[in-house]
């Protein structure tokens, strides 16, 4: 699959990560990429191991087209994929990581 990285995320990443020098988080994020990368479809990543150790989860309700993964107990990265809704996981190809989320998890 094809990561591509919002501003959004750029702009979080280094506000809550690099700034606040949290290396165990950066390592998972870099972690998560590779899963990611490793993978040519979503099916195939849902179908994995590695959906329960990074705890890839597709949001529910209004925000049913992001997926979210954990990177630590209070940060969560969420993504979306670059195709509309409905969709099926074969046809997601390429996902953009949208922003670091600690507003209901608190700081990381």
């Amino acid at each position: 699959m094809i990561i591509i990285k919002s501003k959004n995320y750029l702009k979080d990443y280094d506000k809550i990560i690099k700034r606040k020098h949290l290396v165990k988080e950066e390592n998972r994020i870099k972690d998560i990429e590779k899963v990611i990368n490793a993978f040519s479809n979503m099916q195939e990543l849902f179908a994995s191991p590695y959906k329960d150790v990074y705890n890839f989860e597709q949001k529910k309700g209004n925000l049913k087209e992001f997926f979210t993964v954990r990177i630590n107990s209070k940060l969560r990265l969420i993504m979306k994929p670059l195709i509309g809704y409905p969709y099926n996981y074969i046809e997601i190809v390429e996902i953009e990581f949208v922003n670091i989320d600690d507003t209901h998890y608190g700081e990381g």
